[in-house]
């Protein structure tokens, strides 16, 4: 994730970027070793590709409590974190829509009891 992010960014990766900055959405932050769950939503001006930018500029934590935690113990930690897209909505969805799906999904997941989001 660092490389595409951050080693060549949009220049370097037009596909990521066009594909990534054009669509709202909600993600998962699957933690491989403790299978410990985060879901989040993106809805800025560049959508996913800006959420995401903002995990790889924090070491892992996109400035979550939780995963902020984590990164503390072990400053490596986020090596264990894998992305996925869980659904992405239109650029133009409107930003209430987007947090919408993100509360749905966590609730259907169980993030918030059993996984690493607080809210």
């Amino acid at each position: 994730m660092k490389k595409i992010f951050t080693d060549k960014g949009k220049e370097g990766n037009p596909d990521w970027y066009s594909n990534l900055s054009n669509v709202k959405g909600v993600y998962i932050i699957l933690d491989k070793l403790t299978g410990n769950q985060y879901i989040g939503s993106a809805y800025g001006e560049e959508c996913i590709w800006q959420r995401w930018c903002t995990y790889v500029k924090t070491n892992g934590t996109g400035d979550n409590q939780k995963l902020k935690e984590l990164i503390k113990l072990d400053p490596n930690y986020a090596n264990n974190f894998q992305f996925s897209i869980l659904k992405t909505l239109p650029k133009d969805s409107e930003d209430k829509t987007v947090i919408s799906e993100e509360s749905f999904l966590k609730k259907c997941l169980g993030s918030r009891v059993w996984g690493l989001n607080k809210n």
